[in-house]
């Protein structure tokens, strides 16, 4: 199991709270307030401003915007409102994780601050290893060919 910039090992393991995951969500399904936030959201300067924020080390390209302009639909919201809600976090998955024999590479950007947060799943899981390459956070974007040779190194 490769994971690219997951989460730190503390969010996938500490469940939220179903109020505030309901809060959180009733929020972004707003017909006032969810939509006015991706009208925001879902435009070009609001993309662009994230993604060369927190998602990429370098400046994002065109290539990326044009992918999103054209994912940035109605029919797409109900996914992104559920991720951006927390809904993945409804429970924890340390159980799961632990009792998983297959192993796991943990992969970070090597701009990734958050790097240092993914520390535990090396430590308390048996199987798994950590490794860094460049980028960021999307990493099978900004770094393709690492993320393949990585997928190779794992026997696939």
């Amino acid at each position: 199991l490769m994971l690219t910039s997951p989460p730190a090992y503390t969010d996938v393991t500490t469940a939220v709270p179903t109020a505030e995951l309901q809060r959180n969500y009733e929020f972004l399904r707003s017909p006032i307030f969810g939509s006015i936030a991706f009208n925001l959201l879902e435009s070009r300067a609001l993309i662009k401003f994230f993604s060369n924020s927190f998602l990429f080390q370098e400046e994002c390209d065109d290539d990326w915007l044009d992918e999103t302009d054209k994912e940035s639909v109605v029919a797409a919201r109900t996914p992104v409102q559920a991720f951006n809600a927390g809904l993945l976090q409804h429970r924890s998955f340390e159980e799961d994780l632990k009792e998983s024999l297959q192993p796991k590479l943990i992969v970070s950007g090597e701009g990734d601050k958050r790097a240092v947060d993914r520390q535990p799943y090396k430590e308390q899981l048996d199987t798994c290893s950590l490794t860094t390459i460049p980028g960021l956070n999307v990493l099978p974007w900004e770094s393709p060919k690492e993320v393949v040779d990585l997928i190779k190194e794992l026997g696939y």
